[in-house]
């Protein structure tokens, strides 16, 4: 079943299985009696404004512009929930940072919520299980900035492959397509309106279901437009870039910013800002070190031989967890505090040295 503005409708068939599966009947969401669509509640707007906001900033991150287009696929599949407690009509995914611990909203495509099959999160990945959706696409998918991500990459195969855009045949002429898209344009609209409904939900034209799921996918493409303030809210947080570099956005922007920027001791940016592999923080890598954020902690700057050490003991994942501290001087040295220690390096010899316990 398809989420439609809020309404669900059962497809006729579906032949054409896309990389990502919509929302499917998954609950306990109202009946309309007049039809046979399952209604599902809305996020108020000013609920579905932070997740716009992350929507443009984690895409941002990656270089892409114009992420309503994204925002207004993620409108039609869930109505831009993330959470099943934001979307309680729906079942129970695996739990996420960005849901405070608790479960992302999940689909049913292919059988009840106990099978644990179906999309997950608000662009609803699903290649196959919970399992197996995570197993593809790491536990990123877990995130709002993860799913976005990954749907940044799925936006650009399909304008790639799409059979109504031009000069696109490439990647990079992808991205690039996507980068410039005027929304002004009705014949750009026509083309990315398309490829959405054909190669995102499947529905071929010349079938029953074209119309329908031409007009809801252009309402929510409208909506991402819209109900956030226009195109200036699309391109207020572009973020930092420093010449051709990629973008320093968000939590992490605001560190780099009050670090120097791009004159600070990190450098220039050299990597999009990505997740970490436990799908709890985010980091942007520099030319002389990297900031890392989580929910709890905040961000952080490692640099130098201290970032050198903290690498060797597994990053994030080793024993000293996430950074609590920029780096700071101290008696013969620098240090930088973590989870569950410290790393002190010594000026004198050129070496460093983990203390584990507290660091406070």
């Amino acid at each position: 079943m398809l989420l439609v503005y809020g309404v669900y409708t059962c497809p006729l068939m579906r032949p054409f299985v896309p990389l990502i599966v919509v929302a499917a009947c998954a609950g306990e969401a109202p009946s309309d009696p007049s039809t046979d669509a399952v209604v599902a509640p809305q996020l108020a707007t000013n609920a579905k404004l932070p997740r716009y906001a992350a929507i443009r900033d984690a895409a941002g991150s990656r270089g892409m512009t114009n992420a309503y287009l994204l925002a207004g696929i993620a409108n039609d599949e869930t109505g831009l929930a993330m959470c099943w407690s934001e979307a309680t009509w729906a079942c129970q995914g695996p739990g996420s940072p960005d849901c405070g611990g608790g479960p992302v909203i999940a689909g049913a495509a292919d059988g009840p919520c106990s099978d644990e099959q179906g999309g997950l999160g608000m662009f609803q990945f699903d290649a196959g299980t919970f399992t197996d959706t995570i197993n593809k696409y790491g536990n990123g998918v877990l995130t709002v900035a993860g799913q976005t991500s990954s749907a940044i990459d799925y936006a650009t195969w399909m304008v790639k492959i799409s059979a109504y855009t031009t000069d696109a045949e490439t990647d990079d002429k992808a991205r690039a397509w996507i980068n410039r898209f005027d929304p002004n344009d009705p014949a750009l609209v026509d083309q990315w309106i398309s490829t959405v409904v054909r190669y995102y939900n499947g529905c071929q034209p010349g079938w029953s279901c074209w119309s329908s799921r031409y007009q809801t996918y252009s309402d929510g493409f409208h909506l991402a437009i819209d109900e956030p303030g226009g195109l200036v809210f699309w391109g207020a947080s572009a973020g930092t870039h420093c010449g051709n570099s990629p973008a320093v956005v968000g939590e992490i922007e605001k560190k780099y910013l009050a670090l120097g920027g791009c004159t600070s001791l990190l450098g220039v940016p050299i990597t999009p800002e990505e997740g970490t592999p436990d799908g709890v923080g985010r980091y942007s890598v520099f030319e002389q070190g990297s900031i890392y954020w989580t929910p709890q902690l905040g961000a952080h700057e490692v640099h130098g031989r201290i970032r050198d050490a903290w690498k060797d003991a597994g990053w994030e994942a080793g024993e000293l967890g996430y950074p609590i501290s920029d780096e700071y001087a101290v008696t013969g040295g620098r240090r930088s505090d973590f989870e569950h220690g410290s790393i002190t390096w010594d000026s004198s010899t050129d070496q460093t040295s983990i203390t584990l316990g507290s660091s406070q």
